[in-house]
């Protein structure tokens, strides 16, 4: 018995060294975990034999990214949690975190991640913990939450700092510095990577040094400090001496965009080129699709139209494989689905707490404590949820790039929206402008869920199927939604979306605008007096309002389901636009606690019509709260204004 202790006691010290060396010496790293696995084999070790597995797997995928080694951890996982090992389950859905990310699968990485800080909460090993911590920040800047992935690494660096592992300590610090970059920070990126620097300089970290090189041309980069960028990238190809292929594409892709923006056009294909040709070696396909992307670019400033076709064709085609509907879906709405769960919790802690108490106080206090926490669950995650909307919603700013002069007001009920805005700049075959208001069946967690529906329905019609006409993208995200909700049966009859869709056409020197509505009208002001009267007309002494009707049927199931019309008219310079949902008209308010109504909307626009746009945003809102004074807002409210 002692025997078989001894030989169990030296094939975990092999485990432990080789999981230590895997950043020191990967080969001394594969070595010790392969003596390991074959000495666990020999005596039926099954928890050192996948602990084994585990490193191998690891080591094996930063060598080539794989689908092997991920088979090789999922097995790992799986018999860790068959036997509840929380050190297994830890490190497996981490080392899996890290491949799915790699293989774009960012959903799954996310819900690794996640799964192997949990598990790491449970046990006494920091470096584990550490580890889990800075996976799960890596993933949160995949998805462009930054300001969650710089929480998270910064739990990482804290533990790391306080256990003094200066290496892992460095490579938290640059971690955190991209992230800065990423958000814009970069007085404060620079401040990271600069300690991260003196760090690895003081350790002689001849592996970290590159990276931190890499990070600062990246930086500079991102300031479009070409040439202290491009310097920091020739300090990080020497320092390389491991040569590194992922490293090496890095560097490459780097200098590719700069000779790009610099119009170094052959520098940058032949930089783009090797790239390209090492990313496909390595099945890294985030990689491969921003090669072809500025491949593209460099061949139609080139006037290699061939060459920068294909590669825009071979962008588009990897860009639609790492973000199809599915896996988009999934991991954006997983936080608001976990919600819902939670929130069903909270409705079970309500029933428990009303049960005849036998024990009462301390039994009463410790469901008080368990509801506080749950009640904070949801918050948490429902305000998750808002931020993974805010994803999916074009940038805010992007709408004055698109429009000059043109406002967003926008104010849901909830923390997340039924209501969304979207907005679009299409270059082929005619150079066009989009933008809409959308109201979704619902608000809070059912309304976001249907916006991220319908939103998703827009973008695939539009981008990728290139249905520019609006009656007609309205017909076809009709057929989407509809085509979602086919076997949910009566309970998604009620289900849709209302939505007044416009776009303005530039061609010989005058402004045509296309309109198609579900339900929701668009409204244009212009300037003089109206040539005729008629019931859709509200005029002023300077100005008319003109409403062009929707058509009575939302996007969805519906008991006759026409066509969507497309109505057409001529712009004039300083008319001005307005696409809204029924959220800002249907409030209460007033004296009376009674609704605002359609006429005093219409008044109020009319009445500041002199106004710059951003004034009117500002005076609208105002407006909008002095009505609704202390009365609930019931619904969410959207409305975009474009001035021509």
């Amino acid at each position: 018995m002692s025997n078989t202790n001894s030989y169990a006691n030296i094939i975990h010290e092999l485990n432990s060294k080789a999981w230590e060396y895997r950043y020191i010496d990967r080969t001394k790293a594969m070595e010790f975990a392969i003596q390991a696995k074959e000495n666990a084999e020999k005596y039926s070790n099954l928890v050192d034999f996948h602990f084994a597995q585990l490193t191998i797997a690891q080591l094996n995928f930063w060598k080539s990214s794989e689908s092997t080694p991920l088979i090789t951890a999922n097995e790992a996982l799986t018999y860790f949690e068959s036997v509840n090992i929380s050190l297994g389950i830890s490190r497996a859905n981490s080392i899996c975190a890290g491949m799915y990310d790699q293989f774009g699968q960012y959903e799954k990485a996310m819900q690794h991640a996640l799964n192997a800080v949990k598990a790491s909460e449970l046990i006494d090993d920091e470096t584990n913990k550490s580890d889990c911590y800075t996976t799960l920040g890596q993933i949160y800047s995949r998805i462009h939450d930054y300001s969650n992935a710089i929480t998270a690494l910064n739990k990482g660096l804290t533990i790391r700092q306080h256990s003094k592992d200066d290496k892992a300590a460095a490579s938290s610090l640059n971690l955190i510095a991209r992230n800065y970059v990423l958000s814009k920070n970069y007085e404060e990126a620079k401040n990271y990577y600069n300690k991260s620097l003196t760090l690895r300089e003081s350790i002689k970290d001849e592996d970290g040094i590159p990276w931190t090189y890499l990070g600062l041309a990246s930086l500079y980069s991102e300031q479009e400090n070409w040439t202290l960028s491009l310097d920091y990238y020739q300090k990080a190809e020497q320092s390389n001496l491991k040569q590194e292929k992922r490293f090496d594409v890095l560097c490459l892709l780097g200098k590719g965009k700069i000779y790009l923006y610099q119009a170094n056009l052959t520098e940058s294909i032949t930089c783009l080129n090797k790239a390209l040709t090492i990313s496909q070696e390595l099945k890294i396909t985030s990689i491969q699709s921003e090669v072809h992307e500025l491949l593209a670019k460099a061949f139609e400033k080139s006037s290699d139209l061939a060459q920068a076709l294909f590669h825009f064709k071979t962008y588009n085609q990897l860009r639609q494989e790492i973000l199809s509907n599915d896996k988009v879906n999934t991991l954006k709405n997983q936080q608001i689905a976990f919600s819902v769960e939670s929130a069903e919790k909270e409705a079970e802690i309500h029933r428990l707490k009303h049960v005849e108490l036998k024990n009462a106080f301390d039994q009463i206090a410790h469901q008080h404590h368990q509801l506080e926490e749950k009640s904070k669950e949801i918050t948490d995650s429902i305000t998750y949820a808002k931020r993974i909307q805010d994803a999916y919603l074009p940038e805010k700013d992007l709408l004055t790039k698109i429009f000059p002069q043109a406002f967003l007001l926008f104010k849901p009920k909830d923390i997340v929206s039924g209501d969304f805005y979207w907005y679009s700049q299409l270059r082929t075959p005619t150079p066009s402008r989009i933008f809409a208001a959308a109201d979704c069946t619902g608000h809070g967690v059912p309304g976001a869920i249907m916006s991220v529906i319908c939103n998703n329905a827009l973008n695939e019609v539009v981008n990728n199927k290139h249905i520019h006409q609006p009656d007609l993208i309205l017909n076809e995200v009709r057929n989407m939604v509809t085509a979602s909700f086919k076997k949910q049966g009566e309970s998604s009859q009620k289900d849709g979306m209302d939505i007044a869709l416009v776009r303005l056409i530039e061609t010989d020197g005058k402004t045509i605008l296309q309109f198609a509505g579900a339900n929701n009208p668009l409204w244009i002001i212009r300037k003089g007096q109206p040539s005729s009267s008629s019931e859709n007309i509200v005029a002023t002494s300077t100005h008319y309002l003109i409403e062009i009707k929707a058509d009575k049927q939302p996007i969805g199931n519906y008991e006759k389901m026409n066509p969507f019309t497309l109505h057409e008219m001529d712009l004039q310079s300083g008319d001005t636009i307005y696409s809204f949902s029924d959220g800002y008209a249907d409030q209460f308010g007033g004296t009376f606690g009674k609704k605002m109504k359609y006429k005093p909307l219409k008044d109020l626009l009319l009445s500041i019509q002199d106004k710059e746009m951003s004034e009117q945003n500002t005076i609208l809102y105002n407006a909008y709260n002095d009505w609704k004074r202390s009365f609930e807002q019931i619904d969410d409210v959207c409305m975009i204004g474009v001035r021509v």
